[in-house]
C-alpha cells in the first residue's frame, strides 16, 4: 500500500469517527423530545420528527437521514390524537415517510427501506372545492407492521393496513390490504404472490390458492 492510499485510509477511518460522534450527539439531542427512547437508539443527521411527544422508539432502532415520522395534531379545524409506536432493532430507511393521525404501529426487527410512505390517512380527494393537498383528511385507520417484516423501497402503506409478521413487501408496491404472515406481496395494488410455513420454511400453496380465492 503506498503513502497516499494509506492517507485516503485513514481519511476515510476518520470521516467514520466524526460520523459516529455526531450521531450519537444528535441522538441525546432529540431523545429527550420523544414520547420514549430506549439504548442503543441511532438517528442520523437530519431527522424530522413532528410532534415528538407522541412517538416511543424501542432499543436499537436505527433511522437514517431524511426520514420524516409525523403525528398529526390538527387538520383544517379538526384535531387529532394519534401515536407512532416503533418497536426494538427497527431499521428505517433514507428518506422514509411516516404519518400517523391514529396510530401507526411497527414491530421489532422490521426493516423499511429507502423512499417508503406508511400513512394511517390520506386527504380527501371528494372535496371539489379546494386542491387535494389542502383537503380535510380521510377518517384515521391504525396501520400495523408485524415483526420481522421487510418493506421494499418506495412502497407505499395505506390507511387500514396489517402487515403479519415476517411478511415481505416488494419494492414500489401500493399496500391498500392487509398482508398475512409469512407471505410476499407484490405489485400496485399489491397482491399476495408467495406464503411459506413458519414450521418448514416451504412453500404453502394452499394458503396461496385461498387467497386467490378471496
Amino acid at each position: 500500500m503506498d503513502d497516499e492510499a494509506r492517507v485516503r485510509k485513514k481519511f476515510l477511518w476518520l470521516c467514520e469517527k466524526i460520523d459516529f460522534r455526531i450521531c450519537a450527539m444528535y441522538t441525546w439531542l432529540l431523545r429527550s423530545s420523544l414520547k420514549s427512547c430506549g439504548p442503543g437508539v441511532h438517528l442520523h443527521f437530519p431527522v424530522r420528527f413532528g410532534k415528538p411527544e407522541s412517538i416511543s422508539l424501542g432499543t436499537g432502532c436505527l433511522i437514517y437521514p431524511r426520514a420524516w415520522i409525523n403525528v398529526v395534531t390538527d387538520w383544517k379545524g379538526v384535531t387529532y390524537d394519534g401515536e407512532i409506536r416503533i418497536g426494538d432493532r427497527v431499521s428505517i430507511g433514507y428518506e422514509v415517510q411516516i404519518s400517523a393521525a391514529r396510530s401507526i404501529v411497527i414491530e421489532d426487527d422490521v426493516t423499511i427501506s429507502r423512499g417508503a410512505v406508511i400513512v394511517d390517512h390520506l386527504h380527501d380527494y371528494r372535496h371539489l372545492d379546494v386542491p387535494i393537498v389542502q383537503a380535510p383528511i380521510s377518517a384515521p385507520a391504525p396501520v400495523r407492521i408485524g415483526k420481522g417484516s421487510f418493506v421494499g423501497a418506495h412502497c407505499m402503506i395505506g390507511p387500514g393496513v396489517q402487515i403479519g409478521e415476517h411478511s415481505l413487501v416488494s419494492a414500489n408496491s401500493v399496500v391498500v390490504n392487509d398482508v398475512p404472515a409469512f407471505s410476499m406481496a407484490i405489485g400496485n395494488p399489491a397482491r399476495v404472490v408467495r406464503f411459506r410455513s413458519p414450521l418448514t420454511n416451504a412453500p404453502a400453496t394452499q394458503g396461496l390458492a385461498e387467497s386467490r380465492h378471496a
